[in-house]
């Protein structure tokens, strides 16, 4: 009898779960803006499944508003899934990460290079007060809230270029190469060192030359992943 019991027990709700902490009748944003934070802070593991039914239970919502969240994820590159074997985190490898750090640094260097004629004082002082946010966040080390803020930055110079088609790809390589980096045991940046390598970035767009442009843009993108090279980030020759 004892073994019929344990084979029927619910599976215990694993400790992640616990940090899914939503109003009731949450809507599918908010899930899935929580799940994507404990995604990019390796707090919910790659590998790891998703069960609608039981996130569900957790928010206290119906299962639409978890499968919103989870197809969301799917389009991030944040989850696969799987057909009936169901949703797990993905993972990404070393060679994935260091593809992703050469093809995210080849697009912003090239829109960086567009965008530098039409540059206002506006948007730089606009910029220059990203790189305070993200600094302040820095020393609340509220990890997460600075990778949001460090997209915005990049996304702010990116889209002075004029290639939306671009931005979801562009996307799609912030999250994984953060997350990927945030969960290497060996990343050795401190979150101040991070926020305060923009203002080299910064420094070079108020000089206007391509080329001091082109340099601290592609020696930042690379430094996310430690060995990355600058040289392998495919837009040519360093100056």
């Amino acid at each position: 009898m004892a073994s019929r019991v344990a084979a029927t027990a619910p599976a215990a709700s694993p400790p992640w779960l616990a940090e899914v902490r939503l109003p009731q009748g949450a809507k599918g944003s908010a899930v899935y803006g929580q799940l994507r934070r404990l995604i990019v802070l390796g707090r919910l593991p790659a590998g790891e499944p998703l069960v609608e039914l039981q996130l569900a239970a957790a928010v206290g919502c119906s299962q639409g508003p978890v499968r919103e969240a989870l197809f969301r994820l799917q389009e991030d590159g944040l989850v696969q899934r799987a057909g009936y074997r169901g949703t797990f985190v993905s993972r990404t490898s070393n060679a994935e990460a260091e593809e992703l750090v050469a093809l995210r640094c080849r697009i912003e260097v090239q829109a960086a290079r567009r965008a530098l004629p039409s540059l206002t004082p506006s948007l730089l002082e606009d910029l220059a007060a990203q790189i305070e946010r993200m600094e302040e966040l820095a020393r609340h080390e509220d990890l997460y809230a600075m990778t949001e803020a460090d997209r915005t930055f990049h996304l702010t110079l990116f889209r002075e270029a004029g290639l939306p088609a671009l931005e979801p790809i562009l996307e799609r390589c912030f999250l994984l190469i953060h997350r990927h980096a945030i969960t290497r045991p060996e990343r050795r940046r401190t979150p101040m060192e991070a926020a305060s390598r923009h203002r080299a970035i910064l420094a070079a767009l108020r000089g206007g030359e391509e080329e001091a442009v082109t340099r601290s843009l592609r020696l930042h993108i690379c430094s996310v992943i430690d060995g990355a090279s600058p040289l392998g980030a495919g837009v040519g020759p360093a100056a």
